[in-house]
């Protein structure tokens, strides 16, 4: 959170709702599905579309959730699926020109939040091929998808507020 803080990309606190947690455990299972065996060779792009996923999911669940709740996996993959995850949800949800100024800066986002949570991965001081490594692995996809819900309700004008 320290990093999102000092590139002003998150307020004071984690903004989280019940709504976009459950959203998680119902998109997960077909999310890791896709991402486990690509994240040896690509560890960065998974990495990075749990967080497309997760800016994905908050910006549905401002826009109209009644509408949008009950969508699946492959509503957010698109058409050409996972490797494309990326893009779909930059076009055709967020609404950005792919080649456009607010992609591009979404996308150079993305890397740096992904290269930063790999970077902490590797300096962890897991054994690769562990049960922890794989957990650790588990466990910082959950943590993109939940770090970007909070920077898009962030970027939207949420406030974290005690009730």
């Amino acid at each position: 959170m320290e990093i999102c803080r000092s590139k002003d990309l998150l307020g004071g606190e984690l903004l989280q709702t019940p709504d976009l947690d459950d959203k998680w455990q119902e998109l997960a299972p077909e999310f890791l599905a896709d991402a486990v065996p690509e994240f040896n060779g690509y560890p960065e792009v998974v990495l990075a579309w749990a967080a497309y996923l997760g800016t994905a999911v908050a910006w549905c669940w401002d826009t109209d959730w009644t509408q949008y709740s009950a969508k699946d996996y492959k509503f957010f993959c698109g058409e050409k699926g996972f490797d494309y995850m990326d893009e779909h949800i930059t076009e055709h949800l967020l609404g950005m020109p792919l080649g456009g100024k607010e992609a591009e800066a979404l996308a150079s986002r993305m890397r740096s939040l992904a290269g930063e949570a790999y970077s902490y991965l590797m300096h962890a001081g897991l054994e690769a091929g562990s049960t922890a490594a794989f957990q650790a692995v588990l466990a910082t996809i959950e943590v993109m998808y939940t770090i970007a819900v909070s920077i898009e309700l962030h970027a939207l004008g949420y406030k974290w507020s005690q009730a």
